[in-house]
Order: structure tokens, then sequence, then C-alpha cells
């Protein structure tokens, strides 16, 4: 799922900003995004966060996208995690990621997958539509903290575009989640805009979110 600012316009033609990924956890509507993702929106367009969420897919191969308005429900801004909650006109269930892993036993050279909306903006302006990536990768370092030895958070070799903020990090071998994309590091070239991409992303680990979705059920 991605979350979007969806504006109307004239002639009834909308201008669509995807602002970042995010994944469902609960089948009541219950999901997960990074805190910046939520906090990077202006308070102005708040009202016109839509979240979309593929359907189904035709015989052309296009998929369909449900949209739906959100509510935040906490956020951990230390940790990059919000929890927000889909708000339906109706009763629905949702399809739910619930399979956590222990991130504490994430070690290095491990196998990972994620799945996005890397760069979705740029490229629904270039006429590629909504469009969803999957990108492999393996864990190429870990950082602990230094007061208690826990995971902090754990880079991939791998680059994270804008967009990617929030989506789920699956651990290869178990099919579980290990953790949730971040940020990435990248590097500009002076007087430009550009940047320098470095194989380099950063991830959360999925403790953080089992903590906050834990906080709300009690």
């Amino acid at each position: 799922m991605l979350l979007a600012v969806v504006i109307p316009g004239e002639n009834k033609q909308s201008k669509i900003s995807i602002r970042g990924t995010g994944f469902i956890v609960s089948e009541d509507g219950k999901f997960i995004t990074n805190a910046h993702v939520y906090n990077e929106i202006p308070k102005n367009e708040l009202e016109h966060l839509e979240i979309k969420i593929p359907t189904e897919t035709n015989d052309e191969d296009l998929t369909r996208y449900e949209g739906y308005s959100a509510e935040l429900i906490d956020m951990d801004k230390e940790n990059d995690v919000a929890l927000m909650q889909i708000k339906a006109e109706k009763k629905v269930k949702f399809e739910a990621i619930d399979k956590f892993a222990d991130s504490e036993q994430v070690k290095e050279g491990e196998k990972a997958l994620f799945i996005g909306y890397p760069l979705a903006t740029e490229l629904l302006a270039l006429g590629f539509g909504i469009t969803m990536n999957s990108n492999s990768c393996i864990i190429s370092a870990v950082k602990r903290r230094g007061a208690d030895g826990s995971l902090h958070l754990f880079l991939i070799d791998t680059h994270t575009n804008n967009g990617s903020s929030g989506s789920p990090v699956f651990s290869e071998e178990t099919g579980e989640v290990i953790g949730i994309v971040g940020g990435n590091i990248s590097s500009s070239i002076p007087n430009t805009p550009i940047k320098v991409p470095a194989n380099i992303g950063i991830c959360r680990p999925i403790k953080y979110v089992e903590d906050i979705i834990n906080k709300n059920n009690k």
C-alpha cells in the first residue's frame, strides 16, 4: 500500500504526490509507515491524504487501487515509526502482514527483500502509472546501541529511493518481516540538485513496530 496526497483540481484532474509506502498489520486496517513520511506532509495537505491499496489485476496486467482516508494513532519519532488507521465507510476486512521475526537475530550477510513504491510520483509523471517494485538485497551491517547492545538499525546493500520509506523488509529465508525501510545515504554534487546514491539503505528493526502495536493494544 502507498500513502498519497491527492489534491482536487479543475476538470476533475487531481494532483497526486506519492509520499511513501506502508503495510497493513491488522484486519481492521491498522498500518505502519515511517514517522517522517507522515511528518513531511504539510498540515494543510493532511485532509487530502489518501491510502491506496492494490485490489485486483485485470487480464491486461493492470492493477486497480482502492483509496481510503486515514488517521494517525501513534508515533515513535525516535525510532521513526508511525501507526495509522484506515478509515473505511463500510466494514472491510483487510489482508494483513502479521508474521514478524525476532529482529535481534538479524545477521550480516542474510538475504532480504523489500517491497514498496520508490520514485512513484516521478514514474507516474512519466506515464508508468502507480508502480510497485521489489528489491533483493543482503543485510550489509548491523548497528547496535552502545548502552545495552540491542539492535538499533541495520543497513542493506542497495539504495532506497524516495517513496521506499515505510516498505516492509522480509527475510528471504523465512518470509517474515525483519524491518522497515527508513532512509538512504547519498552525497550531493556541488552546485547541482543531483545526488549520487550510495548502495546503502537504512532500515529499522521490526521490534519497534511490534512495540508501538503492543502499546496501542493495551
